[in-house]
């Protein structure tokens, strides 16, 4: 009988494992942690930002040029993480994590690693080595 009960116990992981591919994005996988990073490349200015999800309000904060800020997390279906940056007379509001295959494609991985610049904001794609340019600065108002 324990034989038995070992190999259904078998087959159902296996079971789980191919019907939940554990490198989806979502996070059904409870030890599966998320990274954001943020890295501030504006020339001489800092960086002023908000992120917060449903759950979570990561408070305000500011980065000198050059610095960087890192945040990890575990995502279920409904994390979202949301971040409002701006430096000067520009802002912009953008969704920094969401739970899509796509947009962890774009990614790269498990690791978002976003880059304000003078002209724009850009995601890192960790596969391919490449900057990507997401979303423009707007000026505020």
């Amino acid at each position: 009988m324990k034989g038995k009960a070992m190999r259904q116990l078998f087959y159902f992981v296996l079971f789980l494992s191919l019907a939940f591919d554990p490198r989806s994005s979502f996070g059904f996988w409870p030890w599966k942690k998320h990274f954001v990073r943020i890295e501030n490349k504006l020339d001489n200015q800092q960086l002023n930002y908000h992120c917060e999800s449903i759950m979570d309000d990561l408070g305000y904060r500011i980065l000198a040029p050059q610095q960087e800020w890192e945040f990890k997390f575990r995502a279920s279906l409904d994390t979202i993480f949301t971040c409002s940056m701006w430096y000067a007379n520009y802002i912009v509001t953008l969704d920094v994590f969401y739970p899509s295959d796509a947009f962890i494609d774009r990614c790269g991985g498990a690791h978002c690693i976003w880059r304000p610049q003078e002209s724009g904001i850009y995601l890192f794609h960790i596969k391919t080595g490449e900057w990507e340019k997401m979303y423009d600065w707007r000026t505020r108002t």
